[in-house]
């Protein structure tokens, strides 16, 4: 048996209680480790994009499923007129049913974006994972300049959720 320390276990405590915690805790955080920061993706023209990119701003990630980033178009719009130097990036995640490569699914957003749109393209759903979301709808996730997530926004657009968006936007904005 190895000691780790050395204490009078007569005032109560037992080896074996001391062990089970030590195991406990372990478990505990092998199970639940730190929140991490989901890893740098390539846009459809190859770009790359991530958090880390507008570090020291207060910063909106539009995560939604590939399928439906139609619906991202109205949110955006509403964003842009109000914070129109606001960074904001686009993911697409990418639903696991099938196999997708990159390059299938560039070729497709390229086909069916404008130019001028460019959208982060996650095949792992490492976005989705991360946050727990449900990318069938959009997901507007606000992060502060330290590119902690401040708050998370979700569902199709709406002006009373644009306005409790607005609201946490403007918090940041003012404290930063």
């Amino acid at each position: 048996m190895i000691r780790i320390f050395q204490h009078n276990f007569s005032s109560g405590f037992r080896p074996a209680y001391v062990v089970a915690a030590s195991v406990c805790l372990c478990l505990a955080l092998l199970t639940f480790p730190a929140q991490g920061r989901p890893p740098l993706l390539r846009d459809q023209f190859g770009a790359t994009g991530s958090l880390q990119d507008h570090l020291g701003s207060v910063q909106v990630v539009i995560v939604v499923s590939a399928k439906r980033l139609r619906r991202i178009k109205r949110w955006e719009q509403a964003i842009r007129k109000h914070y129109a130097t606001l960074p904001l990036l686009r993911v697409a995640d990418i639903p696991r049913t099938a196999p997708v490569e990159y390059d299938t699914v560039a070729a497709k957003l390229r086909k069916r974006l404008p130019d001028d749109v460019n959208v982060l393209i996650d095949l792992e759903g490492h976005w989705s994972k991360e946050y727990g979301l449900d990318t069938g709808v959009p997901n507007l996730l606000v992060f502060d300049p330290a590119g902690e997530l401040a708050a998370r926004h979700a569902g199709k657009y709406k002006s009373t959720g644009f306005e409790a968006l607005r609201i946490d936007l403007d918090r940041l904005l003012q404290s930063q």
